[in-house]
């Protein structure tokens, strides 16, 4: 299918439409009425939105580089949800290549074929390595972080210099269906839901900002309605999170209670992570000043969501529930 103009809406290239968020995130564009392009890599699995890409335009990024793609295809956005996440320091060129010199090459070309906004998806992780300058000191994710964190201060540099406006959307902690069975969340839930007799834990004491996954994409479709207020701005930051802070162990209890599981929850029985972020929360003054709003934040509505099987992913591989043992650290 040719490139279609859309109808007073936005044209948007989107990289990461097979990954967890940006499944979800191709689903409100569409649902919104903007033109979508999609890149994706060639081993990238397409389950979750198979259907949805049928008959829209999408590019294999072994087959075709950046440079074709903004040539044969206009563009006014680009949002980036791609990501490569490797825990391991020592396999540090994985996450270079993919989180900083992949987007870094986008960014450029979007400069040079005059794209005007380049909407880009950060870790609240980064906040890490505020104010760091003892690299021995451990930080979760080293790697992940810091190349996460690189790419987002080139954005704002090359905003400076007349690229495109850079607007970053720093994701607290995400949950939702479709979400990859090996991360905590959908572990936890799978091994409740299966009644193993027990599970392992850390103390649970880190405290999160846990936002579901719908109302992350309800913030980049608020930020993409506003795009225009970003033009002479050229660099802005959107926390996205619900504003409130949980401990790992009252939101692991009540998807524990939201299941009615037997599971026994070790607490402590596992160490803590190496470099682990002990509390992070959001500050989601920016985003609420655009009619954001998080709708999922009270005890009842994230028990609903797990009481009602919306967390199931449909991907046989990721349900299974017999994997027992010690949750991943």
């Amino acid at each position: 299918m040719h490139w279609q103009e859309g109808d007073g809406r936005m044209r948007v290239l989107l990289t990461g439409a097979t990954g967890f968020v940006g499944s979800h995130l191709l689903r409100g564009l569409l649902e919104d009425g903007h033109t979508v392009c999609v890149v994706k890599r060639s081993f990238s699995d397409p389950w979750r939105v198979e259907k949805l890409l049928l008959g829209w335009v999408v590019y294999d990024l072994a087959k075709t580089g950046t440079a074709k793609i903004l040539e044969d295809t206009p563009v006014d956005c680009i949002v980036h949800c791609a990501t490569h996440y490797v825990r391991d320091n020592r396999e540090y060129q994985k996450n270079i290549d993919s989180n900083l010199l992949f987007p870094l090459e986008l960014l450029g070309r979007a400069k040079e074929h005059g794209v005007k906004y380049f909407i880009n998806t950060a870790t609240f992780f980064e906040d890490q390595l505020d104010g760091r300058g003892d690299f021995n000191s451990a930080v979760y994710s080293h790697s992940y972080v810091l190349s996460k964190a690189q790419f987002a201060q080139w954005g704002e540099l090359l905003a400076l210099e007349g690229g495109p406006a850079f607007i970053s959307l720093k994701l607290h902690h995400v949950y939702g269906g479709m979400d990859n069975g090996g991360k905590f969340i959908p572990y936890v839930l799978r091994q409740c839901r299966g009644n193993v007799p027990s599970l392992a834990l850390s103390g649970g004491t880190q405290q999160r900002d846990f936002i579901h996954v719908s109302d992350v994409v309800a913030a980049y479709r608020a930020v993409i309605s506003h795009l225009e207020r970003h033009g002479a701005v050229g660099y802005r930051t959107y926390e996205v999170g619900t504003g409130r802070a949980r401990s790992i162990k009252e939101f692991v209890g009540l998807i524990h209670r939201a299941v009615g599981s037997t599971t026994c929850l070790k607490w402590g029985a596992l160490p803590m992570g190496k470099g682990e972020l002990m509390y992070s929360r959001a500050d989601n003054s920016a985003l609420r000043g655009l009619g954001w709003e998080p709708r999922i934040v009270g005890d009842a509505e994230i028990e609903k969501i797990f009481r009602g099987g919306e967390l199931r992913n449909k991907k046989k591989s990721i349900l299974g529930n017999n994997q027992k043992g010690r949750c991943p650290s």
